[in-house]
């Protein structure tokens, strides 16, 4: 399956292009909304002057009761804390990683969507990567699903966001948080012959209806993306109701041993510079659940032998990078961070380069001989940046 994906049209109405349309975003988001009734009597109480600064007195207590919450919003309007996103020309792919997000706008996943809009409107990134889990609590039930626009159409409607999706599937989009009796969920609708009827945008399933993606922006053929179904290569759901949904775990897992030797295949026949191999699981992780085994057992031997250059993946509800050991050029990067989080402290047994439970995402940027990597959180703070060099 190959794909060129070409840079957004200039000329929308909606279209931001410099540092300073940041601020025009913040100031379209938050514009007025019509005026309820309730509204209108809250206004003529408070055209009163001493009804007024009453008003304004409750107010600034309610905003010293979340002053948290206040100073995001507070860091989200300054333009400048964006600069660090700009590529520069010699960085012809660049795209976004997201992951483990599917809370319909809750738990920061409308914040986290902000900032990738905001950092977005800098970077210009020519596609987004989903690590999957993408939608809550237990994938896709049913054709035309009201999840897809709760969770993806709406959350993620900001212009420098609609660009080409690639998602694999996580446990939860198998069927993982059902109720006991709940056979309801289809793994299969989440694949682009129903999505895309409902969002363009959406290229799925990674992994399980393809293997390779080779993308192209300036012809110079910098990346192929390779996709991993990790979900049925992890033997302790088989036992689980919900993995004998139709086209569930238990179906994938008798392909895996084909599925692998399809990925050996196309990664040894690659002539791309940069390879990029995604999954939902990690392979190696400091998180609350560690390295996978099922995959610690086969992958390193296949990224190294064919010097893959990241493993993406989530499941983890947190950001990490993690070197390879023995082999510094291949990283793996954990953005599990889309929405909720958890507070875990990062010490596991692999070599730590970054480690954060705040929600996020990561970007990347690739030139012929280099690749940038920032790791950015919800609050607007990009907290991570490093570089690797191709030898």
């Amino acid at each position: 399956m190959s794909l060129g994906i070409e840079h957004r049209s200039p000329g929308s109405d909606l279209e931001l292009n410099a540092l300073e349309d940041v601020d025009d975003l913040l100031i379209r988001r938050t514009r007025k909304q019509p005026r309820s009734k309730a509204r209108k009597v809250c206004g003529w109480c408070c055209s009163k002057e001493v009804l007024r600064v009453v008003a304004f007195s409750l107010v600034f207590l309610i905003l010293g009761a979340i002053i948290g919450h206040v100073s995001v919003r507070i860091t989200t309007t300054d333009s400048g804390l964006y600069t660090s996103a700009v590529a520069e020309s010699q960085y012809t792919t660049k795209f976004m990683v997201v992951g483990d997000f599917g809370r319909e706008g809750k738990d920061h996943q409308s914040d986290v969507a902000l900032q990738m809009a905001l950092v977005g409107e800098i970077f210009k990134p020519h596609f987004i990567v989903s690590t999957g889990d993408n939608f809550y609590p237990s994938g896709l039930k049913v054709e035309n699903d009201p999840q897809v626009m709760r969770t993806f159409r709406s959350v993620y409607a900001y212009p420098s966001l609609k660009v080409p999706w690639y998602a694999v599937l996580g446990n939860h989009d198998y069927g993982d948080g059902s109720d006991k009796h709940d056979m309801r969920t289809s793994p299969s609708l989440q694949s682009s012959e129903f999505m895309q009827v409902l969002d363009e945008r959406w290229i799925c399933c990674g992994g399980r209806d393809f293997v390779s993606e080779r993308v192209n922006f300036t012809d110079d053929g910098l990346l192929e993306l390779f996709f991993v179904d990790t979900s049925p290569y992890v033997h302790e759901y088989y036992k689980e109701p919900w993995a004998s949904v139709s086209g569930g775990i238990l179906d994938e897992k008798e392909k895996v041993e084909a599925k692998r030797g399809e990925l050996d295949l196309a990664i040894e026949m690659s002539i791309a510079p940069w390879k990029i191999v995604v999954g939902h699981h990690p392979v190696r992780s400091n998180g609350m659940h560690g390295d996978t085994p099922e995959l610690l057992s086969v992958f390193p031997d296949l990224l190294n032998k064919y010097k893959v250059d990241f493993y993406l993946n989530g499941h983890e509800h947190d950001l990490q990078d993690i070197s390879e050991p023995g082999n510094p050029s291949l990283r793996y990067i954990t953005s599990g961070a889309g929405s909720r989080t958890r507070i875990e402290s990062g010490y596991g047994h692999n070599e730590k380069n970054y480690f954060s439970f705040k929600s996020g995402f990561v970007t990347i940027a690739l030139s012929k001989k280099r690749a940038r990597v920032q790791f950015w959180h919800y609050d607007s703070t990009m907290a991570y940046e490093y570089y690797v060099d191709k030898a």
